[in-house]
């Protein structure tokens, strides 16, 4: 991207409803599609006395497998019906949930996302089997040398800090979470004052926004108990952390504060 496309970048609506849900549109008419997202203030480092678990990944697996208006297996059908594409990805600090889809079919992006943020079922059934999904990636995590060194890295890095812990979490305390610590978590975390509605592509903003205001509007606002995160102790001298693993070659990985 050249200067001058940034420079002439259009510009971004921002909303912020009254129940604190913050929309962000911008029109870009280059090409007939649309990326439609939710990012929640709800990631590893705000899970409390389920740190470590990674209960905010768990939600990132189940909310697509249906709320109070679909089923299990619709939002996916849904989506793929409409020449879209669904994913969503969790970090320290927030979980992201994405729909990229024609323009025309706009709306049902929109529904969709607004739909899951409020009326997520997390069934029982479905939750299990998504555990089982979420233990074989914490396997496979283990098993690249990658993915491996990453996480010894931040856990050398810090000491204190929740950064420490993998976002994905730690079996031991991941296999303790039960459906009720995880709809618990999801209707503390998920509500409107915590999430930034983002709309990018071939619409109107000001469609975008009338709808999303019609979607939401028997979304209530949540008291947000605010993270605990410790300070982290300066470091004062090097941190060495070396770990052997069946591998032909080396990784070495290095960091700075």
């Amino acid at each position: 991207m050249t200067n001058g496309q940034i420079l002439n970048a259009p510009p971004v609506r921002k909303v912020v409803l009254d129940n604190g849900l913050t929309l962000l549109v911008r029109e870009d008419h280059s090409a007939p599609v649309v990326s439609a997202q939710t990012w929640v203030r709800a990631g590893s480092i705000t899970e409390g006395p389920w740190m470590g678990a990674g209960v905010s990944h768990v939600l990132e697996h189940m909310l697509f497998k249906g709320t109070t208006q679909r089923g299990v297996a619709q939002i996916a059908q849904e989506i793929e019906n409409k020449g879209g594409y669904i994913n969503a990805f969790t970090s320290f600090e927030q979980t992201v949930f994405y729909i990229n889809i024609p323009s025309e079919n706009w709306l049902t992006a929109v529904d969709i996302l607004a739909d899951c943020m409020q009326h997520a079922t997390i069934p029982e059934a479905q939750l299990l089997k998504e555990k089982q999904v979420i233990l074989r990636e914490m396997a496979m995590n283990n098993d690249d040398p990658n993915r491996r060194a990453d996480r010894m890295l931040w856990a050398t890095a810090y000491t204190t800090h929740p950064y420490r812990f993998p976002v994905i979490g730690y079996p031991d305390i991941y296999n303790r979470l039960t459906r009720e610590d995880v709809v618990a978590y999801y209707r503390r975390h998920y509500v409107p004052n915590n999430i930034v509605f983002v709309v990018v592509g071939d619409v109107n903003a000001a469609e975008i926004e009338q709808k999303l205001r019609e979607l939401t509007k028997d979304f209530k606002q949540g008291a947000i108990e605010p993270a605990f995160v410790p300070p982290e102790p300066p470091q004062l001298s090097l941190r060495e952390r070396h770990e052997e693993m069946a591998m032909r070659l080396s990784q070495v990985d290095l960091a700075w504060h």
